[in-house]
């Protein structure tokens, strides 16, 4: 005999809204993700220096800093795709994946271009204040031009983030946490590393140019200090 549940838990609307999305990216889009581990010491290094000159940056905040220069490098990632185009935008307007209860959204910060680090920290802090206490615009949730996605609270280093929106690229940031690792000299020490994963639409980009963009991510991000 098959037994009853012990609890039936509702779907509702919004979780609805959030299930048809991610099918229907996956449905229309050929993902592919890329991951990577990164040293991470000159980041904690460069979080610990702002704090102590009075700046709350998270990691996030740093990445985001980071990730901007990549795009601008880039800028093919900087796009949304349709079904006979790739519309490549100017400005930057990186959705933010928040978690909320039984929910999930994705608002975009304004134009990073020309922001320095304490913008930001506060720009990103407003949008998950207005996101947790149900305030953001429409031009927030309808306009991004790429994502990220951080998880790095958790025991995750890798994943497969899911493409946002009709975007052709989303990074996925995992855990910092101890690595061994080979020194040039042939000794092997730890050190602090973080895991970050890049899904793109490989109906617009391909294998080579992903990596060579989460390469010079990466080399940001290891030269935060």
């Amino acid at each position: 005999m098959i037994p009853e549940p012990s609890h039936v838990a509702p779907i509702g609307g919004a979780r609805r809204m959030i299930a048809r999305k991610m099918m229907e990216s996956l449905a229309s889009t050929a993902q592919l993700s890329f991951t990577t581990r990164v040293d991470a010491t000159a980041l904690v290094a460069a979080r610990a220096a702002w704090k102590a000159a009075g700046v709350a940056a998270g990691y996030e905040d740093l990445i985001l800093i980071a990730l901007r220069d990549t795009l601008l490098e880039f800028p093919r990632f900087n796009a949304i795709a349709t079904a006979d185009a790739l519309k490549i935008y100017d400005e930057i307007c990186v959705s933010v994946a928040i978690a909320l209860d039984d929910s999930l959204v994705a608002p975009a910060l304004p134009d990073l271009r020309g922001m320095a680090l304490p913008d930001v920290v506060a720009a990103r802090r407003a949008l998950v204040d207005r996101a947790r206490s149900g305030k953001l615009t429409v031009t927030e949730m309808s306009f991004g031009t790429f994502t990220i996605s951080n998880i790095g609270t958790t025991r995750v280093d890798h994943f497969t983030p899911i493409l946002n929106g009709g975007q052709v690229g989303i990074l996925g940031i995992g855990r910092i946490a101890p690595m061994l690792f080979l020194r040039d000299d042939g000794q092997v020490a730890s050190r602090l590393e973080i895991s970050l994963s890049l899904t793109t639409d490989h109906r617009v980009i391909d294998g080579a140019p992903s990596g060579a963009f989460l390469s010079a991510l990466a080399a940001r991000i290891e030269g935060a200090a």
